[in-house]
């Protein structure tokens, strides 16, 4: 199973979490980036799916700003920390 200390977390860098956690994107908060609440785009887990399709360029500006963009590893990883859960 994929967990966010484990799996997800350390695929954020120190630059990443400094660039978003001012414009309110806490990538390192597990609280934040599991949290059920929707919004009008999706059902549940918004945040968590805001920055999947950020990273997977589905939304713009594309993360990380500048890039270089995640791998498809990386994010069929934290996709199926997703898929499986949103595990701690």
């Amino acid at each position: 199973m994929v967990s966010f200390a484990a799996d997800i977390k350390p695929l954020f860098d120190q630059g990443d979490i400094d660039c978003m956690t001012p414009q309110g994107v806490i990538l390192d908060d597990y609280a934040y980036m599991s949290n059920k609440g929707g919004d009008a785009k999706y059902d549940d887990h918004a945040n968590a799916s805001h920055v999947y399709a950020r990273l997977a360029g589905d939304e713009k500006p594309r993360m990380p700003k500048g890039g270089p963009f995640w791998t498809q590893d990386k994010l069929d990883l934290f996709k199926k920390w997703m898929d499986e859960g949103y595990a701690p």
